[in-house]
């Protein structure tokens, strides 16, 4: 599974995200990876009419690769 860091991140979003963390019981890395993928599925309508529906189903499937991901280890 490829590493995603986040540098300079407003400590602001890194306490709402821990927050989140803590709630769901989910480590940092799930919450993460959580958010990222919703806000991906929320952005898809958005951008979906300026793919290719090629492009449109290679993205789905990207996603739901990353979906079925298991989760990595906690920070």
């Amino acid at each position: 599974m490829a590493e995603v860091t986040l540098r300079d991140i407003d400590p602001l979003l890194f306490e709402r995200i821990r927050r989140l963390a803590v709630a769901r019981g989910w480590t940092h890395e799930q919450t993460c990876l959580i958010l990222l993928e919703q806000g991906l599925f929320s952005s898809e309508h958005e951008v979906r009419s300026g793919f290719e529906n090629r492009e449109v189903d290679v993205l789905t499937e990207a996603i739901k690769a990353l979906h079925e991901l298991p989760a990595g280890a906690g920070l």
